[in-house]
């Protein structure tokens, strides 16, 4: 789980019905305590995207600032320029990266060329319908790595606990074919015994889960979530992916100031 191709995104509450704890979605992340900084670490743990990959648990940080329209931190950079708090649909653009890997990171990948990092430029809009919210996103890479799109549609529904706030979960990620084939394709210069030739085609990711966020003290949070992904046969069937079948969970503390 050192570099995973999925990113699960996960979201906590509606940006005009926040909760005691100030937590919010915005651009289809969870987000609190608006206008202020904020440093954050955990554990993450899953299963395997390659097969036989060295890391599977892994310590986290994120840190950065979390304002009104503006939002920078690890994950990437958002702006909504359409919406306030109280409006029924945001509209925002974000910029994020995606984890490439190196031939080390996994058995099966012994031989091949690194993939690189690669960064896209999106839209989201965020549809609060009663306590949920319909989250849509398309995205694009800009830096000319694996040349193809992405976009999600997620709902999410915010539950109050008293203690805590949960969002269950459930979408769908489309991964274009260029996506699909620099990820997890295999050209024929990187042919092995073990390893087929392989070129997929456009695929989805069903994804379900939920995130919980703890409130502690004024400043901290615990948070904790857990999500799965069943990837469609276009990119499960590559011969470096370990399982159709993917989960990952996380545990960790976040301190706003």
């Amino acid at each position: 789980m050192k570099k995973l191709c999925l990113i699960i995104s996960v979201t906590l509450m509606s940006s005009h019905a926040m909760a005691e704890n100030n937590t919010y979605i915005r651009n289809g992340n969870i987000y609190s305590h608006q206008g202020q900084f904020f440093a954050g670490a955990g554990v993450a743990t899953g299963s395997e995207f390659y097969k036989d990959q060295d890391h599977k648990t892994v310590v986290y940080l994120n840190g950065g600032y979390h304002g009104e329209d503006f939002n920078i931190d690890l994950t990437g950079i958002n702006y909504r320029f359409f919406g306030d708090n109280d409006s029924l649909v945001n509209f925002s653009a974000f910029l994020v990266a995606n984890p490439g890997f190196d031939s080390d990171d996994a058995d099966i990948l012994t031989g091949m060329k690194d993939r690189k990092i690669s960064g896209d430029l999106g839209l989201n809009a965020d549809i609060h319908l009663g306590q949920g919210t319909l989250s849509t996103k398309f995205q694009h890479d800009v830096t000319g790595v694996y040349k193809g799109y992405q976009a999600d549609i997620t709902y999410y529904h915010p539950m109050d606990l008293g203690f805590a706030s949960v969002v269950p979960y459930a979408g769908v990620h489309y991964f274009s074919k260029d996506y699909v084939n620099y990820y997890t394709g295999v050209s024929s210069s990187e042919v092995t015994p073990q390893r087929s030739a392989y070129q997929g085609s456009g695929s989805l990711a069903y994804n379900v889960g939920y995130a919980m966020v703890i409130p502690v003290t004024k400043h901290l949070d615990i948070t904790q979530a857990t999500g799965y992904s069943h990837l469609a046969s276009n990119m499960a069937d590559s011969p470096l992916v370990d399982s159709s079948n993917q989960w990952v969970t996380t545990l960790g503390v976040s301190y706003s100031f």
